[in-house]
């Protein structure tokens, strides 16, 4: 009778185990259907601190990876990307992040999410132990995406949407040039042809992973010497070392749109969408300057209130001068993050990242991919807008224009 006692109550015992586990699976599954559910029609983002939304198909490993964002900050572009996109009633369902942001920086210097990690050792030498660079550049970040994807795909059909479309986004270049802005010149350039070299292959991997060729946007870079991050070195660095090391960003960045756009002319595995966001940013810097002075160019540009009223100064600014300030402490926030053409040191502010949005919306709407693009800027190549004669004035642009 005990025997039959116990036998019981083991049966009772592996019972319960069961149901357990199968609720526990069905509850597990419960919550991945409702993350993947509606991903129809989506937005995959890689990139650093410019693309991150700060929230992760793939959690990063350490706490100290996640940035925390501030709601005064505004959308990211590609935030805005996926609204347009909705808005033209493409549907844009979601936005799977895979781009990471430096995270906050103490006792040293840290550097965020790169091309290619390799690639920067080798330029840096034994100047890259002088900054920890985060473990996410591309390949990683690809590497996620794949991984996350195939899991995506374990779910039953029945239970998720069949995707409808996927563009890819792709923003790399900011920590790329600042750091290289430190190397040798010849070796900057290797840098940066080696880079977008592995941009692509990345690429390449994605085309191999998906049903159809990639849809890419790939922004061009900003020039980095109008960040409020290298113009707080010039009271630290003597007048010449700043004025060589800020010609060299500026042919750097270029050089690094120019390898960019060959490359992403020549790419035959998907189609390449090139928003063009320093020419958005200094459009606004030039009718801010053109107001402040109260002249206008044949355009009309200058006549009405400019969308930016600080295109110096960030929203977040330090009490104290070093680059690193931002990240620890002492910071002051503005009162009108809108007005503001940078949020802090490095990131652009929510008004600013819409521009690139809507450009990038704008891109994919009409179909005009790089090759268009550039048949375009190659029409209108040369034609500016004159100032209104008879005026006289000195406009406050960035180095190197």
């Amino acid at each position: 009778m005990r025997f039959v006692s116990r036998l019981h109550a083991c049966a009772a015992l592996a019972l319960l185990t069961i149901l357990y586990c199968t609720w526990l699976r069905s509850n597990d599954i419960g919550n991945t259907v409702h993350t993947w559910s509606g991903n129809a029609h989506r937005i995959v983002v890689f990139g650093n601190d410019w693309s991150d939304t700060g929230s992760y198909r793939i959690a990063p490993s350490g706490l100290s990876a996640v940035v925390a964002r501030d709601a005064d900050r505004g959308d990211l572009w590609v935030e805005t990307l996926c609204k347009e996109a909705s808005d033209y009633r493409l549907g844009c369902d979601t936005i799977d992040n895979f781009a990471h942001s430096a995270p906050d920086a103490v006792g040293g210097l840290q550097t965020g999410a790169l091309v290619d990690a390799d690639v920067h050792a080798e330029a840096k030498g034994a100047k890259s132990n002088n900054s920890a660079v985060i473990p996410f550049d591309l390949k990683a970040q690809v590497e996620q995406f794949i991984t996350y994807n195939k899991g995506r795909r374990i779910i039953p059909q029945r239970f998720r949407k069949m995707d409808q479309w996927t563009y890819f986004t792709v923003f790399f270049g900011l920590w790329d040039l600042l750091e290289y802005s430190g190397v040798e010149r010849r070796k900057g350039m290797v840098a940066i042809e080696k880079s977008i070299d592995a941009l692509f292959r990345e690429l390449d991997v994605l085309a191999q992973h998906t049903i159809f060729p990639p849809k890419v946007i790939i922004p061009k870079m900003i020039d980095v010497t109008f960040l409020p991050v290298f113009q707080s070195k010039k009271k630290a660095m003597r007048g010449a070392a700043f004025a060589e090391t800020q010609h060299q960003l500026v042919l750097l960045y270029s050089y690094w749109n120019s390898v960019l756009v060959q490359a992403a002319s020549r790419w035959k595995n998907g189609t390449v969408y090139m928003p063009e966001p320093n020419d958005l940013i200094m459009q606004e810097v030039r009718a801010q300057q053109l107001y402040m002075r109260q002249i206008s160019d044949a355009a009309g540009v200058g006549k009405q209130a400019p969308l930016f009223e600080y295109v110096e100064q960030p929203c977040l600014a330090s009490q104290r001068s070093n680059a690193i300030a931002l990240q620890v402490a002492d910071v002051h926030k503005c009162s009108a993050p809108a007005e503001h053409l940078f949020w802090d040191d490095i990131q652009l502010s929510g008004p600013a990242h819409e521009l690139i949005g809507k450009q990038a919306a704008l891109l994919v709407r009409g179909n005009l991919t790089v090759d268009i693009q550039q048949g375009l800027r190659g029409s209108d190549k040369g034609e500016e807008a004159d100032v209104e004669e008879g005026q006289s004035f000195n406009l406050k642009f960035p180095p190197g224009y």
